[in-house]
């Protein structure tokens, strides 16, 4: 029983993949693949083994039909959760606190961000309570159709403005490191977002407007782009590492820390 300290835990995120159902997969570190609720038997066998998930992955399909987020969550070592919308919804509070990231993959199909949409205010709660980062991947208009018009956190909101080329305009930024002062792509980002101080602007499109932004929320941490990421890492684009220091600046430290501020 050296363990049964875990266990409650451990069975009631079992038990929450179970009511999510076949759609929802945990990821944990050396695994070979998603392992879904109908596995839950054999996970909590390797519980010695296993990191319980810290991160919530949400989409309803691989954009552009990448797993960039995936394969880089798992070279860093990230236990997480894969979910939909859906799932989201149908998930309480309670479970919803055990995460300290979420992530919201780029292009996906309407009926996933018409749902997520709702569930805005939600996300809002769990991320300005408490040491937990909100990274949105805000491209859409992409493979799949569909059409973000929710608002994140501080009111930011997001909107269709495509080009093929991204500016850093503080390079300094850690989200910046290795990434070359001009980001290039067919297109580099999808959607620019709408944002007022002390909303901190790290790249802007060829006319100013803002194409990744990182900022507190109270207690969290809000990063979000319309850069087109995962495509971008799967071709070797200019902002394939943007998706890397993303990933693991969400993962590493999550919430809010004053050199953000």
């Amino acid at each position: 029983m050296k363990h049964a300290r875990a266990c409650p835990r451990l069975l009631a995120v079992l038990l929450s993949m179970v009511a999510l159902g076949a759609s929802a997969t945990v990821t944990t570190p050396g695994s070979s693949a998603a392992s879904n609720a109908t596995g839950t038997a054999s996970v909590a066998a390797q519980n010695t083994r296993l990191k319980l998930p810290t991160a919530l992955l949400l989409q309803e399909v691989p954009p552009w039909g990448s797993t960039a987020n995936e394969t880089i969550l798992t070279k860093l070592g990230v236990a997480f959760v894969t979910a939909t919308a859906k799932d989201l919804a149908a998930m309480s509070d309670a479970t919803l606190a055990w995460y300290s990231v979420i992530i919201v993959a780029s292009d996906q199909p309407q009926p996933f961000y018409d749902t997520l949409k709702g569930q805005m205010g939600r996300i809002n709660q769990w991320v300005m309570t408490g040491a937990r980062t909100l990274e949105f991947h805000v491209a859409d208009h992409g493979w799949n159709n569909g059409r973000f018009t929710g608002v994140l956190p501080r009111n930011v909101a997001s909107y269709n403005a495509r080009d093929d080329l991204d500016v850093v305009v503080l390079p300094e930024w850690p989200l910046m490191r290795g990434v070359p002062t001009s980001i290039n792509g067919s297109s580099a980002s999808q959607n620019a977002l709408m944002v007022q101080p002390p909303v901190k602007v790290i790249l802007t499109d060829t006319v100013g407007n803002a194409t990744l932004v990182d900022y507190c929320w109270k207690r969290g941490r809000v990063i979000a782009t319309g850069l087109t990421l995962e495509y971008a890492w799967d071709h070797d684009w200019d902002a394939k590492p943007v998706l890397e220091n993303m990933l693991t600046a969400s993962t590493s430290a999550p919430g809010c820390h004053s050199d953000i501020r």
